[in-house]
């Protein structure tokens, strides 16, 4: 595992409350983002730490679609409902890519 990908883990770890274990999981959803952000970047230029925080938060909504299969999450409190979850892995990384003049989702011209 690299230097990137070590650090990666760790803030994924810590996006997700994951205090210890699940590693392979971990860093399986941190190279699957990595591929989805570099990709939506698509060589446009764009800061590192603003790339760093979409490929965890890709990974963190990856790693949470367990619990949301085909967009739907139940969540157990006192009852039990559903809330509707994106099954677009880049819904959180758009709005912060736009954001730094990166064109990327629905906002991007060919």
């Amino acid at each position: 595992m690299t230097d990137e990908t070590s650090e990666l883990v760790a803030l994924l770890r810590d996006e997700v409350n994951m205090p210890a274990g699940d590693a392979e999981r971990l860093t399986a959803k941190i190279r699957t983002a990595t591929t989805y952000v570099d990709a939506a970047i698509a060589g446009q230029t764009c800061p590192a730490d603003v790339r760093r925080d979409c490929i965890v938060s890709c990974a963190a909504d990856l790693y949470n679609s367990r619990d949301a299969r085909f967009g739907v999450m139940s969540v157990a409190d006192s009852t039990l409902e559903p809330f509707r979850v994106s099954t677009d892995p880049l819904r959180s990384v758009y709005p912060k890519l736009n954001a730094v003049g990166v064109m990327a989702g629905s906002l991007a011209v060919a």
